[in-house]
């Protein structure tokens, strides 16, 4: 079943806050996003330029045409910039009986109003009570409480007070309270009165933008799943603290929230487990694939988009091996498994990044000589290997491939004549594992003609 969720929102121009941080969110988590823009924003990452409020026919309009259509499971309220807006969104929800979240966005995080100050009295009046959980942080708390934060117990007063203003329940978010350090502490309280606390270890970030948004919307994704308030607040919690780690400094101002790169990674890495496994399955029931085994065994490998480190690298945990005429996989797949043939690939990926997998098998002269017809060769000496390289742990196969793909950069195939205590290797690189166990069959096939 797929869950929906609308987002009243204003649009920033610079993709990291507002409609465009709601809509990544949403989708992260799996929720059809649908959205009511109530202002749009010529904004960077350092300042708010310039906001053009819409009339509150049209966001009246946009609402109405969405609820007549879409079964919208939750409800994110984010920038209302004025009264009229206030007013209008107030007026078509307030009969709804779709929970809404509230986000209390008064300010950008560069600073800007986003709500005009005359008007805060009108959004207390008209949206807090209509909400089912407001999600102020400290800044915003005390502008809707009147009460200055000092202590955790106040911000205990301040939720309480918000609550009096009709919100059901109030999650106050601690980033921007520096009593300790450490932690970041997120307290809610909760419409029969009891307050829930979520700690976090504080980052080493000054500020971010887009993370407000990332949570509130996050906290209605959970809700349109029918979660419990207290439970989407705490698993929205955990999804934001983890969206922080991806932040990412993408202008010249502050730090931007990335709440949909973690579901591209894990998507990224799902996949390549899924088609190294079917790729390994082939290649260990190949018939006379073991004959291309060498003394130091074999590994098949596939890396992630834009890799970068061994733990990006997909492999065999331990090696496939020879086991009589046959050949079998001493384990599972696993990220980081291996050392030599995943330097390779990594090295090959600086030049060329469609070439994601590779796979290491025995050098002799008539297995070469196969390579040689088929594909695109090339190759380099370690005997040729400079001393500075030799001596760095890890350098030599780098050194080595990157030497060969200087001499033929579209080479299907790597080899080396081995060195002092070091047995020669043939590489065969492919886009994905399965075109590199393809041009295996290749060369086996064509042995086996002769």
């Amino acid at each position: 079943m797929v869950h929906s969720a609308l987002s009243i929102a204003g649009s920033d121009s610079s993709g990291g806050a507002g409609i465009q941080a709601d809509i990544k969110t949403m989708s992260a988590l799996g929720i059809y996003s649908c959205t009511v823009i109530t202002a749009v924003t010529a904004q960077s990452t350092s300042n708010v330029d310039y906001i053009l409020p819409l009339e509150a026919k049209i966001i009246r309009e946009q609402i109405r045409s969405v609820l007549s259509d879409i079964p919208i499971s939750a409800i994110k309220i984010g920038m209302v910039y004025n009264n009229e807006i206030i007013t209008a969104v107030s007026d078509v929800l307030n009969q709804s009986n779709i929970p809404i979240v509230l986000d209390p966005i008064i300010s950008a995080g560069t600073g800007a109003q986003l709500l005009q100050k005359k008007f805060v009295k009108d959004f207390k009046s008209k949206l807090v009570p209509i909400c089912d959980v407001i999600t102020p942080n400290i800044h915003e708390a005390e502008t809707l409480s009147g009460i200055k934060i000092r202590t955790e117990k106040d911000i205990r007063k301040t939720a309480a007070k918000i609550q009096e203003l009709g919100a059901k329940n109030v999650i106050i978010k601690g980033g921007h309270f520096r009593n300790d350090n450490e932690t970041i502490v997120d307290i809610i309280l909760d419409e029969w009165g009891k307050f829930t606390v979520f700690k976090n270890p504080r980052m080493k970030i000054v500020e971010t933008h887009g993370s407000g948004c990332n949570f509130s919307a996050a906290v209605a994704s959970f809700m349109a799943m029918k979660y419990p308030v207290i439970n989407a607040c705490l698993l929205a919690n955990k999804y934001v603290h983890k969206s922080i780690l991806k932040t990412v400094k993408i202008g010249k101002g502050i730090p931007v929230n990335n709440p949909i790169s973690k579901m591209y990674e894990e998507s990224c890495r799902y996949q390549v487990i899924e088609e190294l496994s079917r790729a390994v399955e082939n290649l260990i029931n190949m018939k006379n694939f073991a004959d291309l085994i060498p003394e130091t065994q074999s590994n098949l490998v596939y890396a992630i988009p834009n890799a970068k480190r061994l733990e990006d690298v997909a492999g065999v945990n331990g090696r496939i091996v020879k086991v009589g005429n046959k050949s079998a996989p001493t384990s599972g797949i696993k990220f980081g498994a291996s050392k030599h043939v995943a330097s390779s690939i990594l090295e090959y990926m600086k030049s060329n990044q469609m070439v994601r997998s590779a796979l290491n098998i025995r050098n002799e002269k008539n297995i070469l000589n196969e390579c040689k017809k088929l594909f695109s060769v090339s190759d380099y000496e370690r005997n040729l290997e400079p001393g500075k390289t030799k001596e760095k742990e890890g350098k030599s196969i780098p050194w080595g491939i990157k030497t060969a793909l200087f001499k033929n950069p579209d080479a299907d195939i790597i080899y080396h004549s081995g060195d002092v205590g070091k047995e020669p290797m043939i590489i065969v690189f492919g886009q994905s594992p399965q075109d590199v166990v393809d041009k295996v069959k290749k060369i086996l096939d064509s042995r086996n003609l002769e």
